[in-house]
């Protein structure tokens, strides 16, 4: 086996993991809370049975897929149960999961009058899920809910502590992290949703660019392939 062909093949899985984060990125440019992925990489030493020639047996691979939590734009929407967040916060919601933070702020009031997710999952305020009774809804920048001029609840919104994790679940859902810390920068806006943090126009330029880096490594696949075949061919002649 020509291990010339390993590098470039190597190379070509990792764009193609890069092709389809960028691709699932500018797929959701509109969807409202979105956070893109960036996918960070290394190289790996493969195991060979002699010394490496030129770092050859160096590898490309795919080290993880942090989420980019940088904020998105917020735009007015005007409905009363829309929030955007400014800031590094989360809302939760309780679903059959356990408790996710949601970024999404498309909230609603269902039949039971309980304020809901897209997802129809309950949204929790700092006594347990919201239900609001019938009337106008006024929601405070820092989260509190007030249905005609009284206090029913207050949005819960957390952040991420230092050293603490959290991963995405779907597009907008996250993990909820070990230690819970209540936040108290982020800005609760009412009738206003926040963007994705999506570049449409930087993503596609990056999309077009690994696509042509891409359409290299299968032509360096190719060759080696190639080249391997004329040896074993050479091979056989001079047998």
């Amino acid at each position: 086996m020509n291990r010339g062909i390993y590098p470039p093949l190597a190379g070509a899985i990792t764009l193609e993991h890069r092709l389809e984060v960028l691709s699932h990125n500018i797929g959701n440019v509109h969807t409202t809370g979105f956070k893109k992925d960036k996918p960070v990489f290394a190289t790996i030493l493969g195991q060979t049975s002699g010394p490496s020639v030129a770092g050859i047996d160096l590898f490309p691979t795919m080290d993880g897929l942090p989420p980019d939590r940088s904020q998105g734009a917020l735009f007015q929407t005007g409905e009363p149960l829309d929030v955007g967040l400014e800031g590094n916060g989360f809302l939760v919601a309780q679903t059959p999961d356990g408790l996710r933070y949601y970024r999404g702020g498309k909230l609603y009031r269902n039949a039971n009058g309980n304020l809901v997710a897209h997802t129809g999952d309950p949204l929790l305020g700092k006594k347990g899920a919201i239900t609001l009774p019938p009337g106008d809804v006024v929601i405070g920048a820092d989260g509190t809910l007030r249905v005609n001029n009284q206090v029913v609840d207050k949005l819960r919104v957390d952040t991420i502590a230092d050293g603490q994790e959290t991963v995405k679940v779907g597009n907008l859902f996250w993990t909820v992290p070990d230690q819970v810390v209540a936040d108290k920068q982020t800005t609760v806006h009412q009738g206003m949703l926040e963007q994705s943090n999506v570049n449409p126009a930087l993503d596609m330029v990056e999309l077009i660019k690994v696509t042509r880096e891409y359409e290299q490594m299968q032509k360096a696949i190719k060759a080696m392939d190639e080249l391997a075949a004329q040896a074993i061919q050479a091979g056989r002649v001079q047998g």
